[in-house]
Parts: C-alpha cells; sequence; structure tokens
C-alpha cells in the first residue's frame, strides 16, 4: 500500500471512529458517581455535599454546583487543591476545566465526552504510526489498518471514551510513549541530537503521564525495562540508556515536586494504602480469579484465552521465520509483556469493582489490543510470503483475532452509558414542576446525596434531610401544603406515614422503583 492511500484511510478510520463515539455518546444517559466527582472537582469549587442535616434548595441550584460560574472562570489552583484532598493527579482535571471555564453557567456531558474524543483520536493516531512504522513491506499498511480498526471499534475503548475520568488521557500518554520507547529501539544508532528529542519526549510524557494517573506509568515503566534489558543483553547503548533512565527519574521527581500531594496518595492515602496492603498481603491467583472473568467477558466478549493462544503463537512463530526483523521483534515482545505485566500489577493492586472495574485496564488494553490482532495478521502475511494464498490467509487472521470485539458490540458491552436513567429523568420532569423532591441519605454517607444528581435538577424544591432529622420533616409547611411528593430514601418504607398523616392532600404512597443506594417513592 502507498503511503498517500495509507494516510488517506487513516482520516477515515479516524473520521469514523469520532462518529462512533458520538453515536454512543448520545445514547448516554446518567453518570457514574465518580463522574459526577470529575464534573465537581473540575468547577474550582470547595462544596458539594448538603450543607447542613436539613437544607432545602432549588433543583437548578444542585445542578449549577457542576457548572463552573461566571467570575470563578479558570480556578485552576482550587482544582488542584480538589485533587490534593482526594488521590488523583490534577491534569484531567485541570484540563475539563479549561473547557468547562468557556461555558460558564452551563452544563453538558460533552465537555467530558469531547475531552475524551480527542484523547481518543489522539490515541488511534498513534497506534497507526507505532505499528506502521515498525515494517515497510507492503502488507503492513492493511495489517496497521486492521489493528487500528480493532482499537476504534472495540467496546472497552468506546467505554473508556463514555467514562468521564482520567483513562482516556492515560491511553493517550501510555501509546505516545510506547511510540518514543520502540523508535529508539529502531533507531540505537542515531545522532545525538535525536536520542536527545526522543529522550526529551519520553521524559514529558512521563511527566504527563504521572499528573494524569499514578498507575499511568505502569506500561512505560514495563517499555523503559524491556529497553534496558535489551542493551545490557547487547551490552550495546549502555550510556544512552543510563541517561534515559536518568531523564525519566527527573520528569517524575519534577511531577512530584509540581504536586507534593502525590507521595501522599501513593503511600498514605486510603487508595494508596489499601494498594499496598493488597501488593504485600494479598492473593495474586485470588485477584486474578475475580479479575479475569470481568475482562473476558466485557471486554473480549467471552473469547479472551482463545486470542491471547493466537497472539502468542503468532510471536513465536515468527521468531523461528527465516529472515525475521529482530529489531521488530524485539519491539512487539517488549510490547506485548509490558501490557500483561501491567495487567498482572494491577490485578493485584486495584479495587474490585465488578465490571466497572475494566476502567483501571483501559489504558493498557489501548495498546495491548492492537498487538492482538497486529501479530496474527503479520505472522499470516510473513508465514505465507510469496505464496498464492497469503492474501486469504492474512484476512483469516485478522478476522479471526477482530470476532471478540465485534462480538462485544452485539452483546452491549459498551459500559457506562445508563440506559436506565432515561425513564428515571423522564419521570423526574414529569413531577419536578409541581412536586417537592426528598433526599435521605446517611449521615456516615453524605456524598451518596449526589449520586443521583441529574434525577434531581429538574426538581423546584429539593429536601435533603439525614436519618436523624427524618423526624422533623413532617413539621415542614413546604410538605404540608404540597399536592404530593417525591422520596429517595433507604428507610423502611413506614417512615413516610408520618409525612402522609399531616399532609390532608396525600392519601398514601408507592414505591416506584429500588435503585442502587435509595428506594423511591411517590406520594400523593
Amino acid at each position: 500500500m502507498k503511503k498517500r492511500h495509507f494516510y488517506w484511510w487513516c482520516m477515515a478510520l479516524l473520521l469514523a471512529h469520532l462518529l462512533l463515539l458520538a453515536v454512543y455518546g448520545v445514547q448516554k444517559q446518567g453518570f457514574h458517581e465518580d463522574e459526577y466527582y470529575s464534573y465537581w472537582s473540575s468547577t474550582g469549587r470547595v462544596s458539594l455535599n448538603p450543607r447542613s442535616a436539613y437544607d432545602v434548595r432549588t433543583g437548578y441550584e444542585i445542578q449549577r454546583q457542576f457548572m463552573v460560574r461566571t467570575g470563578e472562570r479558570f480556578r485552576f489552583a482550587e482544582v488542584v487543591q480538589n485533587q490534593a484532598e482526594d488521590v488523583h493527579p490534577p491534569l484531567y482535571y485541570l484540563t475539563l476545566n479549561l473547557i468547562m471555564s468557556l461555558f460558564p453557567e452551563h452544563f453538558y456531558k460533552w465537555f467530558g465526552l469531547g475531552l475524551n474524543m480527542l484523547c481518543s483520536g489522539v490515541t488511534l493516531g498513534g497506534i497507526l504510526f507505532l505499528l506502521y512504522g515498525l515494517d515497510s513491506r507492503r502488507y503492513n499498511g492493511w495489517v496497521t489498518l486492521a489493528a487500528g480498526l480493532v482499537y476504534a471499534v472495540a467496546p472497552s475503548t468506546v467505554s473508556n471514551v463514555m467514562f468521564i475520568r482520567m483513562y482516556t488521557m492515560s491511553a493517550m500518554w501510555t501509546v505516545l510513549y510506547a511510540c518514543v520507547i520502540v523508535r529508539m529501539m529502531q533507531q540505537e544508532n542515531c545522532g545525538r541530537k535525536r536520542f536527545a528529542v526522543y529522550t526529551g519526549a519520553g521524559a514529558v510524557l512521563c511527566f504527563l503521564a504521572f499528573l494524569t494517573h499514578y498507575f499511568c506509568l505502569l506500561v512505560p515503566f514495563f517499555l523503559t525495562l524491556a529497553y534496558c534489558v535489551r542493551a545490557l543483553l547487547r551490552r550495546k547503548g549502555l550510556l544512552r540508556m543510563l541517561l534515559y533512565g536518568l531523564a525519566m527519574c527527573a520528569a517524575i521527581g519534577l511531577a512530584v515536586w509540581l504536586f507534593p500531594a502525590s507521595l501522599e496518595h501513593i503511600f498514605h492515602g486510603y487508595r494508596g494504602e489499601a494498594a499496598l496492603s493488597v501488593l504485600v498481603n494479598g492473593s495474586f491467583w485470588e485477584m486474578c480469579g475475580m479479575f479475569l472473568p470481568v475482562l473476558n467477558e466485557n471486554v473480549f466478549a467471552g473469547m479472551m484465552w482463545p486470542l491471547l493462544l493466537l497472539s502468542v503463537a503468532a510471536l513465536a512463530a515468527q521468531f523461528f521465520q527465516k529472515g525475521r526483523d529482530r529489531v521488530a521483534l524485539a519491539c512487539l515482545a517488549a510490547m506485548a509483556l509490558s501490557c500483561i505485566a501491567a495487567s498482572c500489577f494491577l490485578m493485584k493492586t486495584s479495587l474490585f469493582l465488578g465490571a466497572s472495574s475494566c476502567r483501571y485496564f483501559y489504558p493498557v488494553f489501548a495498546l495491548l489490543l492492537p498487538l492482538l490482532v497486529y501479530l496474527p495478521g503479520r505472522a499470516a502475511a510473513e508465514l505465507a510470503e510469496g505464496k498464492k494464498w497469503r492474501k486469504p490467509a492474512c484476512t483469516a487472521a485478522l478476522l479471526l483475532a477482530g470476532i471478540p470485539f465485534l462480538a462485544g458490540h452485539i452483546q452491549q458491552k459498551v459500559l457506562f452509558l445508563y440506559p436506565e436513567d432515561a425513564e428515571k429523568k423522564e419521570t423526574a420532569c414529569h413531577y419536578g414542576a409541581e412536586y417537592p423532591l426528598i433526599v435521605v441519605y446517611a449521615k456516615e454517607e453524605p456524598h451518596r446525596s449526589w449520586y443521583m444528581a441529574n434525577q434531581v435538577w429538574p426538581f423546584r424544591y429539593v429536601i435533603y434531610s439525614d436519618y436523624e432529622h427524618m423526624l422533623e420533616l413532617p413539621q415542614d409547611p413546604l410538605l404540608t401544603s404540597a399536592e404530593g411528593f417525591l422520596v429517595y430514601m433507604d428507610a423502611p418504607a413506614e417512615t413516610l406515614d408520618a409525612l402522609v398523616a399531616v399532609n390532608p392532600h396525600v392519601s398514601g404512597y408507592t414505591r416506584l422503583r429500588e435503585d442502587r443506594f435509595f428506594h423511591v417513592y411517590l406520594v400523593e
């Protein structure tokens, strides 16, 4: 394939990828609680929970907590402080604050989705650049496009973009760093200026990755380790290896100096302590038994092991092929092993949260999934070189490797869309103009009061109360004069009897549904 044609196909693939993300973005109806935190912590404000045990607000006032307000734009220092008090570095949230500050007093899901789509587009471009540069033979363009197509349409890729957190940006830094380290391995005898450029690019990417998500450094760490091991085995380029490693350490040291709360997060924060405890004391095989079935089902559509075996066999076959490209195979092996090692580390240290646990692995899979398709396609093309059945063999290998990711859409494995929230928001809009809303939350967990925030925004009045002050609600004239009201609470239904008794306009209550943390009642 000519370069010009390859670039045109790359542009078409990028546009198709963005179109697919936009289609799924339209379907996104709700938010994970961590996504609410992403928006709130990016506003530059420092208050979110109910102000007191009994608190009355309007729905719009609650919605404004997730907006950058006029006169409070570009409050980067407050965004950094919010993240310092949490357990994550601030780069993603600073970028989100920049976008939200351009549209003050507005809230759109597209603020976060647009940022993630941009990062995913850059990631796709990095994958195509990375794999296309591994081989100059004619077949490599088609195999590279097939691998890029798998990244572009994989349910895990779409899920990562739909989840408005730092994982899509982490995937971007991961792939771009792989581009740098692979080019260094391919051009180990390059001039000093080019080596300096590669070293500077790697340092910048490590710096940005650390300030995006600490786990984002896993794949770069193992890739750098592979580069060092190769240099030691070859006894060549040892001084450059040392200089490169020192530059990466300096970049991370600079990031720690700029964001000193990172040390507290890693070694003493609740996530850091939990991760270190599991890393030291937890059973690796037990954690594998928890994570692997979830990853197999939600990322590989139940076909993880056959695909991994196919890719391992393809890589092994190329090592025994005559006239093999040793450098390219070393790069492919380094990337594959780095992804596997990073996945093992994540399984050992991450929280298990069911299907949503897949998010921890999305930055690794952004590099691994294209490799799982590229390796069989490349092996089939090389083994059948010069034979008439080369094209059918290559096509068959690519189709076999791509089936799990196409099947994932059929099985509806795209996560974080929350289609069930559409009906819930419709109910809120139906009653919000006339009925007040009561949210009764546990005093020790006030953050749960905003887990369903987008269902609260349509209401004219929202009354927050913890369980201890629930008995004071019948004295509220806003409720005693209401024609009806909705209640979100996790308490015995009999708790509502006192409200019904003092309101002459209502006669009883009906449970509409059971959500994750609340039962929803209609009192009328």
